[in-house]
């Protein structure tokens, strides 16, 4: 098991993503999880991190939840320009998505999209699809 527990390669993914976020990659995150907290509410919000927080004591998996939050949203933050934004809207979704992650397959599927969706919204997913795939997998060998 990694750093980030048995989702460290997805986790480890998610840091290096938000360490490259553009201006305008945080501007399609801040809308897509403002989006989410409008549409689900705080309440619901609030429920899937407990969730996921609770999963993850249980699991004996907080340092590896509170690290990969903590990293990612460190990553994301050193990388930001110096200027003036929605940066904690953003960071809390940045955060909310690695923490998921650590405790994917530990929390109900709805708690687990609350607090992923606005990232993959914004960012898409980790899983490569479409024909391009099998090209650049020939391109590594």
């Amino acid at each position: 098991m990694g750093e980030y527990g048995p989702a460290s390669a997805l986790v480890e993914g998610l840091i290096e993503r938000a360490g490259s976020l553009t201006l305008d990659d945080a501007a399609d995150l801040y809308r897509a999880r403002a989006s989410h907290l409008l549409i689900h509410g705080v309440a619901a919000d609030r429920r899937a991190a407990l969730q996921a927080e609770q999963a993850a004591a249980l699991a004996g998996l907080t340092g590896a939840f509170e690290r990969a939050r903590h990293d990612a949203v460190t990553a994301w933050r050193q990388a930001l320009p110096e200027t003036h934004g929605p940066w904690l809207i953003v960071g809390q979704a940045i955060g909310n998505a690695a923490g998921a992650l650590v405790v994917n397959n530990l929390i109900d599927h709805k708690a687990f999209q609350q607090l992923f969706s606005p990232w993959s919204q914004a960012m898409g997913t980790f899983v490569p699809v479409g024909p391009g795939v099998r090209s650049r997998q020939q391109i590594r060998r």
